[in-house]
């Protein structure tokens, strides 16, 4: 079998490799060494093994040596001057050109100084390998079956992020890091990609017409004076992020509170480039400028992955809503009664409501209404807690919605009725969890 100084020699007598580009081919074998360490040490092996043979006789070894110094480097200049009498010339590295461990301490340099001056903790290296780089790199690692070699791309990623540890303390993070550090080896840049800040937290609507997200019309004017979002973007200032988006776990109508629980959401501070902030400090600034309207609780960072959780699929929350009812009757102790047992665990059938057909598509879906629990506050009203599948519509379940939502409050009791005011008390985790509130 081939040993390591065989192959070195045979690599080396088809392709100049500077010390970096030589370690790689060998990246995994031994432990704690650089590419760059592990090249030069492959190369003085390679020295000593045609020192050997030189001094043993072999003239073929002779030639190899004078043939291979200038692609052996260093190493190879004393024997080279013993032995010849002059200075061996030096060949450029077939790979990266002889500058690869010049750019690659260049990229960490430049890497510390722009992430000394931001408030992260954590990082991700990223290296951009020009084109023509691979596939030399694949020409070599293919044409001589070299199994224990890494690639480029990994050792730029590696050495940058062993010195922006070294120097700022920083913690490698391969999920969710603050700010992904860009390597461009090609043009010897460093680019600072910050990755968007998520914190989890909850929301309480305490007033009515107040939306979720900020409502502007046609004619660019705001529907609402104040929404859920204008409340976060404080974040963006406080975090120093270009934007900030909220990731709801539904919505609510303008018009209806939302009491009880909260409604869970994620904010998502685009680029956030301030970091430190706790999250109380953050909760108590936007809190001060949400003027009464909204309260907000925030409950720490949260993840990517998270964002598809808190959202979820539609109806994939259960919710509690307390309506006031209006009929166009009198309601009696036996209507309600006869309500609370029609809808236990009832399949109601909706259309996309009217009042909003203009903007949500036209679907005819299926949703259930696990308890409902009544309270008369007078002759023609009655107060309703509806415990329902999330992405019902409780304003079209009252009134029936002309016959799109079936069945419905008035349709049970024969009555037009109206649902004068909603709130939501309850937002829990799953389509079944509404049932055992």
């Amino acid at each position: 079998m081939e040993g390591v100084a065989e192959r070195v020699l045979r690599l080396l007598e088809e392709y100049p490799l500077c010390d970096s580009c030589l370690g790689r081919m060998f990246a995994l074998l031994g432990r704690g060494l650089s590419n760059a360490e592990r090249g030069r040490a492959l190369k003085l092996i390679a020295v000593m093994e045609l020192h050997r043979r030189i001094r043993e006789g072999d003239e073929e070894a002779r030639a190899l040596f004078r043939r291979l110094a200038p692609r052996l480097g260093r190493v190879a200049a004393g024997l080279y001057r013993e032995l010849f009498g002059e200075e061996p010339g030096l060949e450029a590295c077939h790979i990266c050109g002889g500058s690869l461990e010049d750019r690659v301490a260049y990229a960490g340099g430049d890497a510390v100084n722009r992430l000394r001056y931001v408030d992260v903790s954590s990082f991700l290296v990223a290296a951009r390998i020009p084109d023509d780089v691979r596939a030399r790199e694949d020409e070599v690692k293919l044409r001589h079956g070299l199994q224990y070699s890494e690639s480029i791309g990994a050792e730029v990623r590696r050495e940058v992020s062993k010195r922006v540890q070294a120097e700022l303390g920083l913690t490698p993070d391969f999920e969710a890091p603050d700010v992904l550090v860009e390597v461009d080896l090609g043009t010897w840049t460093t680019r600072l990609e910050f990755m968007p800040l998520l914190i989890r937290g909850r929301y309480w609507k305490t007033a009515r017409r107040v939306s979720q997200s900020i409502w502007v019309t046609r004619r660019g004017e705001r529907r609402y004076p104040f929404s859920v979002e204008d409340g976060l973007s404080r974040l963006a200032d406080i975090y120093e992020a270009d934007d900030v988006v909220l990731h709801g776990a539904g919505r609510e109508d303008a018009d209806v509170r939302m009491l009880g629980t909260g409604r869970p959401f994620i904010a998502e501070a685009k680029a956030a480039k301030r970091r430190g902030v706790s999250v109380r400090a953050a909760e108590a600034e936007i809190n001060r400028g949400s003027r009464g309207l909204v309260e907000f609780r925030l409950e720490g960072r949260a993840r990517r992955r998270d964002v598809a959780g808190v959202k979820g699929v539609d109806g994939k929350h259960g919710k509690v809503y307390k309506a006031l009812v209006v009929l166009d009757r009198e309601v009696g102790d036996d209507d309600l009664a006869m309500l609370e047992e029609f809808f236990a665990n009832r399949a109601v059938r909706q259309r996309t409501p009217r009042r909003v057909r203009h903007r949500r598509p036209d679907v005819v879906r299926e949703r259930v209404v696990h308890r409902v629990s009544t309270r008369r506050l007078g002759r023609r009203v009655f107060e309703a807690l509806i415990y329902a599948e999330g992405g019902l519509y409780i304003k079209e379940l009252v009134s029936g919605d002309g016959g799109d939502t079936a069945p419905s409050f008035a349709s049970v009791l024969g009555a037009a009725a109206y649902c004068a005011e909603l709130d939501v008390v309850a937002v829990t985790g799953g389509r079944r969890a509404a049932g055992s509130l």
